[in-house]
């Protein structure tokens, strides 16, 4: 946990440094050099810093350890900081959205930018491509869901620099400025599309849903490589940060004595732990075999998968 955390902070604080002398570089040059899609690359940026500066907020709090009020931890304040950089890159799309349409509908003939916005833009493409690769590993590595957010975020970043680069390219050799902002349209509804797909992962595991159902699956085959264990059924599970949290009953021999019916379920715990990656806990409740049950209103089992 300890390493997971010096990782996080020292990936976003690389991401704080590396935002922000592109977004300064870009906005002194988009000055320079008249480019409103240079500047406002630079401010788009600048939002960039912040995002990674609610992951440096969030770090802290996910390290914590759990208490009589946070009894599981608060791992997944982390989720909650991947739902507020989803919105930050919502609203960056949809303001770049705006602007495009304005553009397309009432088209205006600006000066022509210097080279010297199309430089900036090509050192932008690079640094950002860098960092967010860079981020998005350490993301994998930790298995942090706001770093690979954040990835993703300045995944876009060079989408967008791209687009500027495309735009300012024809500007120059077609002399079709209006080819801009449709390209600027393009990628804000990309960006759009990404928001939403961040907002949705995140979300899932605030509502204790899993991405990957197949765990049920690997659960189950687990229960069965353990000799007098039966039938396992009400399986629950949910992520905790980046890690499992898993319930489920099974059935023993009901005249089995209870040493021998806990180190049953002790084995099945160890079973599913070999099977299965970053576990936080298991809680396995025993059940004589044949036990009528009533209705089961959540869980799964075999017959339900």
């Amino acid at each position: 946990m300890e390493d997971r955390k010096k990782i996080m902070l020292l990936t976003s604080w690389i991401s704080v440094l590396g935002n922000a002398f592109l977004s300064l570089l870009k906005i002194v040059i988009g000055v320079i050099s008249g480019s409103l899609a240079v500047l406002s690359d630079g401010l788009d940026s600048a939002s960039d810093v912040i995002t990674s500066v609610v992951i440096l907020v969030a770090t802290p709090i996910i390290s914590r350890p759990p208490n009589s009020k946070y009894a599981y931890g608060q791992e997944n304040a982390e989720n909650v900081a991947s739902t507020i950089l989803s919105f930050v890159i919502f609203f960056m799309g949809g303001q770049m959205f705006v602007t495009s349409i304005k553009k397309v509908i009432h088209p205006e003939v600006d000066q022509l930018p210097t080279t010297l916005a199309i430089w900036v833009t090509v050192i932008s493409i690079i640094g950002k491509l860098l960092l967010a690769l860079y981020q998005f590993q350490q993301g994998k590595r930790v298995g942090s869901s706001m770093l690979k957010a954040n990835a993703i975020n300045m995944r876009n970043d060079v989408f967008i620099s791209a687009g500027v680069l495309l735009g300012l390219g024809f500007t120059y050799l077609l002399n079709l400025p209006i080819l801009d902002p449709i390209i600027a349209l393009l990628i804000s509804i990309y960006i759009i599309y990404s928001a939403v797909g961040i907002f949705k992962e995140a979300n899932l595991v605030l509502m204790d849903g899993l991405s990957d159902t197949s765990i049920y699956e690997k659960i189950i085959q687990a229960v069965e490589h353990v000799p007098g264990a039966y039938n396992p059924h009400r399986i629950r599970s949910h992520q905790i940060g980046n890690m499992y949290n898993i319930v489920l009953d099974i059935e023993v021999d009901g005249h089995l004595p209870l040493t021998e019916a806990h180190q049953i379920a002790q084995q099945v715990e160890d079973s599913i732990k070999t099977s299965i990656d970053d576990v936080y806990d298991i809680v396995v409740h025993v059940e004589p075999m044949g036990d009528t049950h009533c209705e089961e209103k959540y869980g799964v089992n075999k017959d339900n998968l």
